[in-house]
């Protein structure tokens, strides 16, 4: 094959074999970094339109690399690099910055696997300028196929613990900081590569410090990266909560209008059952009287807001055969802000209640709250029994919910508002029994 590429492309051979060698990988490292982005219609398509194009672009490579080994040999990488991210654009729905964190991860990943490479070349007392092979003799099929197997498997191990499931939304500030970064790094690595080359040949010692170096400024990269994305990923978290917040309010000032009603009608009904109760049986009377009982409320916890919350969901556990015990101070509450308290609450008594319908042993269908001051500390104390299949790790019990996109983000609702008034929250099962605390500081 060598000596094929030798008799048509002469002495640009070599470098058309390292540069297709080093397109292979990086393309390779694009794509496992790809893998959550949304695709464009014709993707296959325009995939079979570029690949042609990546023949020219690594010939035009070898020929500045065999005339400028040393001067050019980190900048041409800038051509690769444009024609993938050009390839990112046509072939994805992700935003500019988005493919920028894409392109400099794969650089990255394929700076730390090369060097890798050739620092195991070297400990075996070998140029890697001029041999890729780990045995004495160089033996094309064999050493090329453990290039790859090693290169790949390096790379899947890297792009897997940097993986991330989920493209998330960036903000003008973080695109700022991506283009900014991604521009930065590139321009630093090509330099790097290209001053580190003239160095580099000299002697083993200076070559291991050179690659060393090499991997950890890689590896700071990746670091970068992860920490932007989480920050990305943080501040849409939080987007969300502020858009639950804001619904759950809306959904709170509805119900206490509901529930005001409500109990204006089962005082109307309450008078006009003193009125007719001589026409009515004793049993017939107590059935209608029970049965207003259920739609009125006498709830007095100190709390309007925990009143409400108490009453709509003791409506759900009449429907639903539920018992639920409540012991609550709820004036030891009052320095939560309305909306805050209704979702953390709201939050808290909901999934009680979501786990508990999934029990089949009538016994065990009960949910206990408790409010109060206790220890010097304020503290909310929600348990229920759940069905084991229904959980997490042994740990967190699964939603029923059609909204899987969003499951996670009461839990995380109910810790950030605890945050936000330097309280705790945590939670842990023993046995079938789900027991969630919160903390506030008794100020």
């Amino acid at each position: 094959m060598s000596g094929i590429l030798y008799d048509v492309l002469g002495d640009y051979s070599k470098q058309f074999i390292i540069r297709s060698a080093s397109l292979i990988e990086f393309v390779f490292c694009v794509f496992l970094l790809t893998l959550p982005f949304q695709k464009k219609n014709g993707f296959g398509m325009k995939l079979g339109v570029l690949t042609p194009f990546a023949l020219p672009l690594v010939f035009i490579m070898s020929v500045i690399n065999t005339h400028y080994p040393q001067l050019f040999s980190g900048m041409t990488n800038i051509l690769m690099y444009l024609f993938i991210l050009a390839a990112l654009y046509l072939l994805f729905r992700e935003t500019l910055s988005e493919l920028l964190l894409c392109l400099c991860g794969a650089v990255a990943i394929q700076v730390i696997v090369g060097r890798l490479y050739e620092i195991l070349i070297i400990t075996l007392d070998k140029n890697p300028y001029e041999t890729l092979s780990l045995f004495k003799e160089m033996v094309p099929f064999r050493d090329w196929t453990l290039y790859y197997l090693i290169h790949f498997m390096l790379c899947s191990l890297l792009a897997f613990l940097f993986r991330r499931n989920r493209v998330y939304e960036h903000d003008k500030a973080n695109k700022r900081l991506i283009i900014t970064f991604s521009f930065v790094f590139i321009l630093i690595t090509m330099v790097l590569t290209s001053v580190s080359r003239y160095f580099e040949g000299e002697n083993n010692i200076l070559d291991f410090i050179i690659r060393i170096f090499a991997i950890l400024y890689a590896l700071l990269t990746l670091l970068l990266r992860t920490r932007i994305l989480e920050t990305s990923k943080l501040k849409q978290d939080l987007l969300i909560m502020d858009e639950l917040l804001y619904a759950e309010k809306k959904q709170f000032e509805s119900m206490r209008s509901e529930i005001e009603v409500i109990n204006m009608k089962a005082h109307d009904l309450r008078q006009q059952l003193s009125t007719i109760s001589y026409k009515l049986t004793e049993q017939e009377l107590e059935a209608l009287h029970a049965a207003v009982e259920v739609y009125d409320t006498t709830i007095k916890t100190g709390s309007d807001i925990l009143d409400a919350i108490l009453y709509k969901k003791q409506l759900y556990c009449e429907k639903n055969g539920i018992r639920m015990s409540c012991m609550a101070d709820g004036r030891c509450l009052s320095f939560i802000s309305s909306t805050h308290l209704y979702s953390l609450l709201s939050n808290a008594i909901e999934n009680a209640l979501e786990a508990v319908k999934t029990v089949c042993n009538d016994n065990k269908r009960t949910v206990s709250i408790s409010i109060g001051k206790e220890n010097g500390v304020i503290a909310i104390h929600v348990t229920n029994y759940f069905e084991s299949e229904f959980t997490i790790n042994n740990q967190l019990p699964q939603t029923l919910k059609q909204d899987k996109n969003r499951h996670g983000f009461g839990i995380k609702s109910m810790r950030h508002i605890a945050e936000q008034y330097n309280g705790t929250l945590s939670f842990h099962t023993e046995e079938d029994i789900f027991y969630l605390h919160i903390y506030f500081p008794n100020s």
